[in-house]
């Protein structure tokens, strides 16, 4: 239902005041719904923050910093399960074994050899960066045991 002049004008008056929705609903006719909808659409607000939101500033900020004291090792654990996760599927990617012996059996034993221009450490990138980043890296290395590394390098 279209909305009236008549009650437009009531609502532009009445909406931004402390006066309930309650009473302009009486006046008006409408749901609350409506109302709060055709108030919007009108650009009226109520002059006051939502219920829902707090006042000071630094609010967020210091509720994550609470919650990370709280949960400090429960959000590692969390972290170190994912960079396992991510090594284990680039490891997957590149044969899961060392390319010049043969090793699988441990995952953390085995590394990354770049072959070519490198970006940065892998490791880092695993720790650090976004997968799509682990995966474009991961394409200019091999996979080697840490003992065929060593040999490797020196």
């Amino acid at each position: 239902m279209k909305w009236s002049e008549t009650e437009k004008k009531i609502l532009k008056e009445k909406y931004s005041t402390a006066e309930s929705i309650e009473l302009i609903r009486g006046e008006i006719k409408r749901s609350t719904k409506a109302i709060k909808h055709e108030a919007a659409r009108l650009g009226l607000s109520r002059g006051r923050p939502p219920s829902n939101k707090p006042l000071e500033k630094n609010y967020r900020k210091e509720t994550d910093k609470k919650y990370y004291e709280k949960n400090k090792s429960k959000i590692y654990l969390n972290k170190v399960g994912r960079m396992k996760k991510r090594k284990q599927k680039l490891l997957e990617i590149l044969g899961g074994g060392c390319s010049k012996c043969g090793y699988s059996k441990c995952i953390a034993a085995l590394e990354f050899h770049h072959t070519g221009n490198k970006e940065d450490h892998l490791a880092h990138i695993i720790k650090n960066s976004s997968e799509e980043k682990a995966l474009k890296e991961v394409k200019g290395c091999i996979l080697l045991c840490a003992n065929c590394h060593r040999e490797l390098h020196n």
